[in-house]
């Protein structure tokens, strides 16, 4: 795969990783043929859908061929799919796929478009409509393209908070040389703007380089997670961290995947919870690494859609690793989270 998939122009609306997840849950839900009573072959058709947009995105902007990786291991298409089941996944994948591509991509004529959509299906194809004894997408396929949607998620926060706060700052003191001579107070206080916009874009481009610097090294998941509780949760709140078993025993991949699932369930507690207390495990043990971030926050009812959406990106995270994510949530009392994962190299 290209390595230019994860650059996107700053002026295409980026595609949300999310949004695709749940368009394509939608779609084949709503198709009521056999699909939608199998959940796991749901999941697993959207994250191949992220990962084949990728493709096309990368091949479009590379001007190159669609660079599909070949499949590797096994599980995929599911046993008892027969070719009707993959014709008609891989129709509801290219309906929904292919107005995103094109907003994403902005095809300046049609000649443009139909070479997008020639991809497309080239991508489904490949992964999705193909011999039933073919393979799946490898897990760190799988993996690097849930990584591109990170950089994605970063580059549009960079646009919308920094480039816009710096154009406010910069507006503010072209206003300053307009009031400096009429008006000396105005001006002072549109200098005064300028230095408290500019002041925020700092302090996000700080929180954004320690983000970046905080990708996990071999064996320091402990101390990336330490970091980043110091540096995103307030002093207020009583947070205990725990670990067990040789963490420095798992893979690189998992380290980064486990650690971006337990940043996100602190992030989603500190955020929405206003929790007082937040406990944080991770253990390797029996060729299993589990981690639990538990809160004692504001909770909220399991039968409604919590705010932000990041427990679906959490779980979308588990799959990638073949692993297993659960929650619960109580209202007034605070929300836990599980992850389970598998290790094939067997960490104990």
């Amino acid at each position: 795969m290209s390595a230019s998939t994860a650059h996107v122009h700053s002026h295409h609306a980026s595609a949300d990783h999310e949004e695709i997840i749940t368009s394509v849950r939608q779609a084949l839900y709503q198709d009521g043929k056999g699909l939608a009573v199998r959940p796991e072959i749901v999941d697993e058709l959207a994250v191949h859908a992220c990962v084949v947009l990728a493709d096309v995105i990368a091949a479009v902007e590379d001007g190159g061929p669609l660079d599909v990786i070949a499949p590797g291991g096994g599980g995929w298409p599911r046993p008892g799919m027969d070719w009707a089941q993959l014709l008609r996944a891989g129709t509801t994948l290219f309906e929904v796929l292919l107005p995103i591509a094109l907003r994403e991509l902005a095809p300046p004529d049609d000649a443009a478009v139909t070479r997008i959509s020639v991809l497309l299906h080239q991508g489904i194809t490949a992964r999705v409509v193909r011999d039933p004894l073919a393979c799946p997408v490898p897990p760190r396929d799988l993996i690097l393209a849930s990584r591109r949607d990170e950089r994605r998620r970063m580059t549009r926060e960079l646009h919308d908070q920094v480039l816009h706060g710096m154009g406010l700052a910069m507006q503010s003191l072209d206003l300053h040389r307009y009031h400096v001579e009429t008006s000396p107070v105005l001006a002072r206080a549109k200098v005064d703007r300028a230095i408290g916009l500019l002041c925020q874009v700092m302090s996000t481009l700080q929180q954004f380089s320690v983000e970046l610097r905080r990708s996990v090294e071999p064996g320091g998941l402990e101390r990336a997670l330490r970091s980043y509780l110091a540096a995103h949760v307030e002093p207020s709140v009583n947070v205990v961290i725990r670990t067990r078993g040789d963490l420095t025993s798992l893979p690189a991949d998992v380290n980064e995947e486990v650690y971006l699932i337990v940043r996100e369930a602190v992030r989603n507690a500190v955020r929405h919870a206003s929790p007082s207390r937040l406990h944080i495990t991770v253990e390797v043990s029996g060729g299993t690494v589990r981690a639990t971030v538990a809160d004692d926050g504001v909770g909220f009812d399991p039968g409604d859609s919590p705010a932000g959406g990041g427990l679906a990106s959490m779980q979308e995270r588990a799959m990638l690793l073949r692993g297993q994510f659960t929650w619960s949530s109580v209202p007034g009392v605070g929300t836990r989270v599980e992850l389970r994962v598998p290790l094939t190299g067997g960490a104990q």
